[in-house]
């Protein structure tokens, strides 16, 4: 496990007027990242979808339900993954698919959340 990860953590609390705020954390596991198979690529564009890699982490306990993670992929620029599909493996592995985060007009949203190592 030589890459790094960080698994964003939402939770609420209510301001002054009552209204539900959204705060966001993150948290560092390592991981292996692995391309998306051509066959699983193909299924997952006939519902729209396109998961962009497989994250496996070394045990499922390092994964808490999160929905959204943070990668920093070869081109040097952390991107925002949307959780698709996570799946425990072998020797308690977790393999987590993710596609990357697109805004409303198709363009690559940045990284919203501020990380705390």
């Amino acid at each position: 496990m030589d890459d790094v990860i960080k698994l964003v953590s939402i939770s609420y609390t209510k301001d002054n007027s009552g209204n539900l705020v959204p705060s966001r954390s993150t948290r560092q596991v390592f991981c292996k990242v692995n391309s998306i198979g051509r066959s699983e690529f193909y299924q997952a564009a006939q519902v729209d979808m396109k998961p962009s890699y497989t994250f496996v982490l070394s045990h499922f306990m390092d994964y808490q339900g999160e929905r959204e993670l943070l990668y920093t992929d070869w081109t040097g620029v952390e991107k925002n993954y949307v959780i698709l599909r996570t799946y425990r493996g072998q020797n308690d592995k977790l393999e987590i698919v993710a596609e990357e985060r697109k805004g409303r007009d198709g363009s690559v949203s940045g990284s919203p959340v501020e990380s705390n190592p």
